[in-house]
């Protein structure tokens, strides 16, 4: 499905919701797409042609006016209107039952969230009659008073001689208390002077001005009108009076706002999206000139997780609202807010002159963060904030949101500060990772990453009994890089999928490798990224690459953080019992580091669980990581599971883990990561390890 038929669908369900107003009036109206095809259409413009509304929602504007109209009068204003462009133009058609009539049509953009340049929506008014009676409006003064269009006349200055029951009707005036008063009587204070001023010109030049104004009824309020004013003239050619000639377009008007709101603002909170967001802070700047003092500040409410999942959905929808309530009634002229992602705010702030940034954040965030009463419940909230001042270097509303994100997402990583600010050494270490993602994306290419092995050994007797493969990448100026510096970089930029490829492809050629020079390979462990699980077929291509290699499942093992259950669904479970069908060994890393539950482990089918090295180093004198090492080997024995502990750095620590019950283990006590040459002579040896009694080796 094309972007375009995307847009179209959207907004084909979005005008189910307004087509009562766009049905109801007698002006032709339709949508169209970038392809010239049309999307939706009014009773009114399906009759003209006498289509059915799934009978033109399968035609383009070529096939109804034909192929010679279409070139030379209607596709050029479509394509002027793509560009941004809004059109007004008059035409003629011959309807069929009709005859020729003349036709006011006006095209306009509409933009769809992340989606400019989609659509545009066609309105098209038959001004045949109007344009008779500008001509004949001395002869045919008395059928005014018989038309539904509100009609007005006025002297030279514009005080009002004459209005037509329909013009009493619409403005709730009587035609005393209009006479003799000028149409600002009726002016809602909306329309920009500038308005005013073009029409005066026009028709003070002789010339008939056409467009819209929106006009304030007796009662108050407001409603929206085309007007054509056209200057009348004596014989002479001399103009004595103005007539306007209107039509209530309140209907379409209303449709084309909700429209837009459902373009530019979030349903739920009722503040602008990213787009309505970037559009009105663009606007501001526009009007107002650069902010040298302003920031942009986005924030989140961190662990809605835990809300939605304590509450429920429609709990956490009820805060997001709440909240978004919350920002609407920040005090402050100059503040503009939005909600640009799931938990995630925006707001433009102006502090008043003179007041510190700082002091003026510790006031928002304090009452921002007041908890929030549901039922008899008191929902504490966490806010996590970043920011970026304007400063006095201009750039794009997106680079500023950027900016804040990016500050945001490192106060995500240390609360221990209130907030982070965007700073030069941020966007230096921005610009870092962004070069290291690419050359992460050559290093791929030209083949620069290599396997480094890490001994899994029985801690009775010290036999090899299984390895880790490691991933380094081997850079051709910064020599070897450490995988905590390029790993994250990789999970962020979507390169960890093809890297975990390339790392399981490649320990199966080493598999492979060992297994025809005659050795006796030992099962060999990759590390596997949750991202790679999501995409959906990682347990067939795990099947491909042990196909391709000659390699048995019982000699590949799979690493997997437990951060995976944070994002756990039904499609990961199925994948990882697929693969322990096929006889991979699966394995659980970094136990009680991240998110897991007694649950999980019981329904998740792993062969082996890794006690991280982080509680392993603190065994011998925190008696906490002690108790946390037992935990883990009488769980795996009660899953029917295996223990393996990583960190091991000594003697004292081996034997400790032997006295518990633990049997497996690694760490730099027995081996360092070897490289592939080094790591195939230990398979060749079959030497006990250590290989040296030197704790220091």
């Amino acid at each position: 499905m094309t972007n375009n038929t995307k847009a179209s669908k959207y907004f084909r369900e979005r005008l189910e919701e307004f087509h009562y107003l766009l049905d109801g009036g007698d002006d032709l109206f339709c949508i169209i797409d970038a392809n010239y095809c049309y999307v939706w259409a009014n009773r009114a413009y399906l009759d003209v042609y006498g289509l059915q509304l799934e009978e033109i929602e399968e035609r383009t504007v070529e096939d109804v006016v034909g192929a010679e109209y279409f070139r030379q009068t209607i596709k050029p204003r479509i394509d002027r209107c793509f560009a941004g462009e809004a059109q007004h133009y008059e035409t003629e058609w011959n309807y069929a039952g009709l005859g020729l009539r003349k036709l006011l049509v006006r095209y306009y953009p509409i933009d769809l969230p992340h989606k400019p340049n989609t659509l545009l929506g066609a309105v098209i008014t038959d001004v045949t009659e109007i344009r008779a009676r500008d001509q004949e409006l001395r002869k045919l003064a008395h059928i005014t008073e018989q038309s539904p269009s509100p009609v007005a006349v006025t002297d030279l200055e514009g005080r009002i001689e004459y209005v037509n029951p329909a013009f009493e009707r619409i403005s709730g005036y009587s035609r005393e208390e209009l006479l003799g008063n000028t149409p600002a009587s009726i002016q809602s204070g909306h329309t920009p002077e500038t308005a005013y001023q073009e029409l005066w010109e026009t028709i003070t030049a002789g010339k008939v001005w056409t467009g819209e104004l929106q006009n304030r009824r007796k009662d108050g309020t407001l409603y929206w009108e085309s007007e054509v004013i056209s200057p009348l003239k004596d014989e002479s050619g001399r103009i004595t009076n103005y007539v306007a000639i209107k039509q209530d377009i309140t209907a379409l008007k209303e449709a084309e706002q909700a429209l837009n709101r459902i373009a530019f603002e979030d349903p739920l909170t009722g503040l602008f999206n990213f787009v309505g967001f970037t559009r009105k802070m663009q606007k501001h700047i526009d009007q107002h000139g650069w902010p040298v003092t302003g920031a942009l500040v986005t924030f989140n409410i961190a662990r809605l997780r835990d809300i939605n999942d304590a509450y429920g959905h429609e709990a956490g929808d009820w805060l997001l609202s709440r909240f978004g309530r919350r920002l609407k009634d920040l005090p402050g002229e100059q503040i503009l807010a939005g909600r640009i992602g799931g938990d995630e705010f925006t707001l433009f702030i102006l502090p008043a002159h003179g007041e510190a940034l700082e002091l003026y954040l510790n006031r928002l965030v304090e009452s921002l963060s007041l908890p929030f009463q549901l039922a008899s419940v008191n929902i504490e909230i966490e806010l996590r904030l970043g920011y970026t001042r304007l400063g006095k270097r201009q750039r794009p509303i997106e680079d500023l949101l950027r900016e804040s994100e990016r500050a945001l997402s490192l106060h995500r990583q240390d609360t221990s500060v209130p907030w982070v600010a965007y700073s030069k050494r941020i966007q230096k270490e921005t610009q870092k990772r962004i070069e290291l993602a690419r050359e992460l994306r050559l290093a791929l290419a030209e083949d620069q990453f290599e396997l480094h092995f890490q001994p899994k050994v029985d801690l009775a007797t010290g036999t090899l009994i299984a390895c880790e493969a490691l991933i380094r990448w081997n850079h051709p100026t910064r020599g070897l890089i450490s995988p905590g510096e390029f790993i994250p970089i990789a999970e962020q930029s979507q390169m960890i999928g093809p890297i975990g490829d390339w790392v399981l492809y490649r320990a199966c050629q080493h598999l492979r490798d060992w297994r025809n020079a005659g050795l006796q390979p030992v099962r060999v462990a990759v590390n596997v990224s949750i991202i790679q699980f999501q995409r959906g077929d990682f347990a067939s291509r795990v099947r491909t690459a042990l196909d391709q290699s000659e390699v048995a499942p019982e000699e590949l093992a799979l690493e997997v953080t437990e951060s995976v259950f944070e994002r756990e669904s039904a499609v990961l479970l199925n994948q990882m019992s697929v693969l322990r069908d096929m006889g991979v060994w699966l394995s659980l890393d970094d136990f009680g580091t991240g998110y897991s539950s007694l649950l999980y482990l019981q329904r998740y089918p792993f062969n082996e669980i890794k006690i991280d090295q982080g509680f392993v180093f603190k065994l011998l004198e925190d008696p906490f990581s002690r108790n946390i090492v037992e935990m883990v080997i009488m769980l795996a024995k009660a899953l029917n599971a295996e223990v393996i502990a990583e960190g091991i750095e000594s003697a004292e620590v081996r034997n400790a883990l032997i006295e518990m019950g633990c049997r497996s283990g690694q760490g730099f006590f027995y081996s360092m990561p070897l490289e592939a040459e080094d790591f195939r002579w230990l398979l060749e040896q079959r030497s006990k390890l250590p290989l040296t009694t030197d704790p220091g080796h």
